[in-house]
């Protein structure tokens, strides 16, 4: 509305009705913009990477807030494995983190995280392997279950003699790195080492040896080492050199008998030839199949 001011001039006026419907529009407009900002926001929040995935060998494990979880959970189980076997570790495979949005069911807890990487994760662990005449046979933990191997091959072999005993053929122990799942177990070491094969042998008499001795040294009966030498009987009387045929069967390892220097077998005492003069070394086998 114009109206009249001092002379010569114009004055413009707006009405109040004029100005509120104005203020009303521009409000409005700012009220769609922020509702359009809001929407983007949430929609942002809603998508936005909020934690590390974690994937082992292409299996994803879980999710963690925060990467310090695993550098934790390796040293863990470091610690828990060189606790157990006091050997050097080293991890096969490596762990893939992944940002991305998760749900709260995804958290998992660092224990589970431990757990998950002794069963599922690639860890290879400093063992001893046994090779017999360079031939792998097993893997162990320890130097103990080299010895505790012997033993259980001695209670096969000698069903509980008191016998000292050393391995029969070139036993070498190396370092291994393996997984514990590659471990053998002492019961399934010695089904390896004690299956047997034929095999044909010459046998020479040493000093004090007796039929019975020479057959159990070789793992045979009596009449088994007889029927092998016909010319044998128990009148024979054996001399030092003499040479026996003997049909054994060897195993994979056999063990020696480590006669102390100057002992005499008293199953041998009523040979009349018998002078042990040096310590003996004689090579036993498992029975006979």
């Amino acid at each position: 509305m114009l109206g009249r001011g001092r002379r010569g001039e114009k004055v413009i006026k707006i009405s109040d009705r004029r100005r509120k419907g104005h203020s009303v529009r521009v409000d409005n407009h700012m009220i769609r913009i922020a509702v359009v900002i809001g929407i983007g926001i949430g929609i942002l929040l809603t998508f936005m990477p909020n934690a590390y995935q974690i994937s082992i060998d292409g299996t994803v494990v879980g999710a963690i807030k925060d990467k310090k979880v695993i550098e934790h959970a390796k040293e863990t189980v470091k610690a828990q494995l060189k606790s157990e076997y006091g050997s050097n570790i080293q991890f096969e495979d490596e762990l893939v983190l992944k940002r991305y949005k998760a749900n709260k069911k995804d958290y998992i807890q660092p224990e589970y995280l431990v757990t998950y990487m002794r069963k599922s994760m690639g860890i290879l662990i400093e063992f001893k392997e046994i090779l017999v005449d360079g031939k792998s046979v097993g893997i162990v933990a320890t130097d103990e279950d080299v010895e505790s191997l012997k033993e259980a091959l001695k209670e096969r072999y000698y069903a509980g003699r008191d016998v000292d005993v050393e391995f029969g053929k070139d036993v070498k122990i190396v370092n291994k790195f393996a997984k514990e799942s590659e471990l053998t177990s002492i019961n399934r070491l010695v089904e390896i080492c004690s299956a047997t094969t034929p095999k044909s042998v010459i046998y020479t008499v040493k000093g004090g040896d007796t039929l019975y001795g020479i057959a159990l040294s070789l793992g045979i009966t009596v009449d088994n080492l007889k029927s092998a030498n016909p010319e044998l009987n128990d009148r024979t009387v054996l001399s030092i050199g003499d040479k026996l045929k003997a049909n054994i069967y060897e195993p994979l390892l056999p063990l020696r008998i480590v006669e102390p220097k100057g002992q005499v077998n008293p199953e041998q005492s009523d040979n009349a030839a018998v002078q042990t003069t040096k310590q003996e070394e004689t090579t036993v086998n498992s029975p006979e199949n």
